[in-house]
């Protein structure tokens, strides 16, 4: 798996299987933070969905729905849950504290 320039560092894989990944993300020290936003660091809604896609190896080709429900932190404990749908997969994240904070509706295919 190679990272992207804008993940480099974001994050590390706690666990990884098929149907769901745990990461950690770095701290607030990381570019993508001091980027988004000052004096609030958050992790951007394209990014949640963009490392799902780095981990697992995949091309998103379509996003049929994304809510982003919560805010994801630095240095947050993140859990991807990614279920096959009919027309692609879905994916939940949650935080440490099994708090949602995005669901998405996704079509991709292996890069």
């Amino acid at each position: 798996m190679s990272q992207s320039y804008l993940s480099t560092g974001l994050y590390h894989i706690i666990e990884k299987r098929d149907e769901a990944v745990e990461i950690e993300l770095s701290d607030a020290s990381h570019p993508v933070f001091k980027a988004h936003f000052e004096g609030m660091p958050l992790l951007p809604g394209f990014l949640q969905i963009d490392i799902i896609a780095e981990i697992l190896e995949k091309e998103i080709d379509e996003i049929s729905n994304a809510k982003f429900v919560h805010k994801v932190l630095p240095k947050e404990r993140l859990l991807y849950a990614v279920t096959p749908t009919k027309n692609g997969v879905r994916v939940k994240l949650k935080n440490g504290s099994n708090v949602l904070c995005g669901d998405f509706k996704l079509t991709w295919h292996q890069k």
